[in-house]
């Protein structure tokens, strides 16, 4: 009994203390999910049934209290192509398919992998992404009613500029005003982000359009949605089969979709972590994530994940702990059972430019020019990645800028990373790095030690063949394999052939510093049985070096 009561009272408490944020939240999330199931490809009752139940699944599983889970940005860009092609009635079958497919990744412990996908690979999918969200909505943007958009939203604005004669610039404008507005607002008064007030602007401006009969016709949501109803539900599978289940399309989209979605949700996850100073649990994050699309997809909503603003905002409105995730999506489906109708007159040159600030707040100007003079390379990679996602396709952006990046990284690794010291007299000499290594054109000295860190693999090991092949005329030399902590099969026999060139061009050749993990892949081998037996084989380099010098 008592216990019962304890409980009482502290559910009361967490209602008393997170029902404002849970409420704020609420009313961005509709106009949001309503924009972005839009910029998906879907139907706006698929975005509000997505935002309740991904938003409630998330919020009572989550391994984290803050993050908002939902329609995104980051996910309309794979997802808008799809659609074009296949209809709204395919996304729910890839909220599935990626529920399923992150499940697999909480199961086999895979999660922790996605992160070695390089942030510039990412952040260039999101550039890409952001350019589409954009531009994504360029008719409504421009008031041109009878647009032909195809897949491909570079197309989709050469051609509502081919006709200059189409274009209202009375609507135009009240788009830029409104995006400044919504600039404007949100940098005066945080706590309530000004999407939600342009969007009731825009409704209460139509309202007043209609019963004054200003000659000035603006298109709204029902417009292009006449068939939007307050529910929770869509019965898109009532004639359902498996076949979508075995395409193969189905399942790259959603492999794409789990990726990016475990990514943006750890990442949300993280940036609530470093606000609140509260810790998540990724796993369960992950895992809240996987049931959270599933159940999406099964009740007819779009694949979803953490909203990183929707996370930010839930944060700086008060929210202490996941009751206020669970009272958003509460609210917002009180509010939409009631005032759905009001949202129908949402005009789409609002949802233009509600989206248009969503995509340029995916963007961060300053990290890209802080690329352009830093890291080059990155900056290629990102800008490599977002062209391929406008132009092309998200998935084959994120395939090739991978790709690109690997490649980069193995380049870099196959340098060999290594430390030669130049010794007289039992004296140091001089120390030499790789790059000053790779200007000398011979190595020579009474002693070298010659150091090599990291891994023995059949990347690295060829470099390692190349440098200490300018080591000549040596009395002795020391290869200290200290640092060196991982050797494959090809880095031993690599090694092999190393103290082979070295015992050619010099006299002496000893090892020195074998650790245990080492030991035991080179044991058996003929030069490690032969250092041995010549008693050329040291614990230290120090100890070898005293040997040597008989100091």
């Amino acid at each position: 009994m008592i216990k019962g009561k304890i409980d009482k009272n502290l559910l009361k408490q967490h209602v008393r203390e997170n029902w404002k944020s849970g409420l704020t939240v609420a009313f961005i999330n509709i106009p949001l999910s309503l924009a972005l199931a839009i910029a998906s490809g879907a139907t706006p009752v698929q975005g509000i049934i997505t935002a309740f139940w991904a938003g409630l699944i998330g919020a009572i599983l989550g391994g984290g209290h803050f993050n908002i889970i939902g329609p995104t940005g980051a996910l309309s860009g794979i997802l808008i192509s799809f659609a074009i092609i296949n209809g709204p009635a395919s996304l729910p079958i890839i909220a599935i398919a990626s529920g399923l497919i992150i499940l697999a990744f909480y199961i086999f412990k895979l999660d922790k992998y996605i992160i070695f996908i390089p942030r510039s690979v990412v952040q260039g999918f999101t550039l890409g992404v952001a350019f589409m969200i954009a531009f994504g909505q360029i008719d409504a943007m421009l008031g041109i009613n009878d647009l032909q958009k195809g897949e491909n939203v570079a197309q989709n604005i050469i051609l509502a500029f081919s006709d200059f004669s189409k274009i209202r610039w009375g609507i135009f404008l009240i788009f830029l005003g409104a995006v400044a507005f919504i600039l404007l607002w949100d940098k005066k008064f945080k706590n309530i982000p000004g999407s939600i007030i342009i969007a009731f602007i825009g409704i209460i401006a139509v309202y007043i359009i209609e019963w004054t009969s200003i000659p000035f016709d603006m298109t709204i949501l029902s417009d292009r949605y006449p068939k939007i109803t307050p529910r929770l539900f869509n019965n898109f599978y009532k004639d359902l089969t498996w076949a979508p289940f075995l395409s193969k399309k189905i399942w790259s989209v959603a492999f794409a979709v789990a990726v990016i979605g475990v990514l943006e949700t750890l990442l949300s996850g993280q940036i609530a972590k470093q606000m609140t100073k509260v810790p998540f649990d990724r796993s369960k994050e992950v895992f809240s994530l996987s049931i959270a699309n599933i159940a999406s997809g099964i009740m007819g909503g779009i694949p979803a994940t953490a909203a990183l603003a929707r996370t930010a905002l839930n944060v700086k409105s008060g929210g202490k702990h996941r009751t206020s995730g669970i009272l958003s999506a509460i609210f917002l489906a009180i509010i939409v059972m009631f005032l759905l109708t009001f949202f129908k007159k949402l005009p789409m040159v609002i949802v233009a430019a509600i989206l248009f600030v969503v995509a340029i707040r995916m963007s961060s100007v300053k990290h890209f020019i802080k690329l352009i003079y830093n890291e080059k390379t990155a900056f290629a990679i990102t800008a490599t990645v977002a062209v391929i996602t406008v132009v092309q396709d998200p998935i084959a952006a994120l395939l090739v800028g991978s790709f690109i990046s690997l490649l980069i990284f193995v380049n870099q690794v196959s340098y060999g990373n290594t430390e030669v010291t130049l010794w007289a007299n039992a004296k140091l000499q001089e120390t030499l790095l790789s790059p000053e290594i790779a200007e000398r054109e011979t190595l020579e000295s009474d002693l070298i030690v010659y150091k090599i860190t990291g891994t023995l693999t059949y990347i690295n090991m060829p470099a390692h063949l190349e440098t200490v092949g300018k080591i000549k005329n040596c009395k002795h030399v020391v290869v200290s394999l200290r640092n060196a902590f991982y050797a494959d099969s090809d880095g031993v026999e690599y090694l092999g052939e190393l103290l082979e060139i070295l015992k050619a061009n010099n006299g002496t050749v000893y090892l020195a510093g074998v650790n245990d993990m080492l030991l035991k892949a080179i044991e058996n081998e003929p030069f490690y049985i032969h250092k041995s037996a010549e008693d050329r084989i040291y614990g230290r380099t120090s100890e070898a070096l005293r040997e040597i010098y008989n100091v």
